[in-house]
């Protein structure tokens, strides 16, 4: 099992609109790639902060595969391009973790 993390920062000139569009079109493009598991979409948690917490991040997206195999065929995928093309403009930077 692979674990793909993405965590996204928008751009101060983002609404709260175009995050939500962002995690719609990963709901509804990322989601129909043959080779995604499980998406799950989040925001930061309302939980206590505390000195190792981290919420730099306006969006996050977590994708499970089942092997490294099925995430190189996500990351070439044209639905996977979709999303970026339509999302990218609203991003101030991303960072992504991947875990096996």
């Amino acid at each position: 099992m692979l674990v793909h993390n993405v965590y996204f920062k928008f751009t101060e000139a983002s609404t709260e609109a175009d995050i939500q569009s962002c995690a719609d079109d990963a709901r509804n493009i990322l989601g129909k790639i043959e080779t995604v598991k499980a998406l799950y979409i989040g925001s930061p948690a309302d939980t206590e902060v505390r000195p190792v917490s981290v919420r730099d991040f306006d969006l996050n997206l977590t994708v499970l595969f089942e092997s490294l195999e099925d995430h190189k065929v996500y990351q070439v995928h044209p639905l996977h391009d979709d999303f970026i093309a339509n999302n990218k403009a609203n991003w101030g930077s991303v960072s992504v973790y991947d875990a096996d």
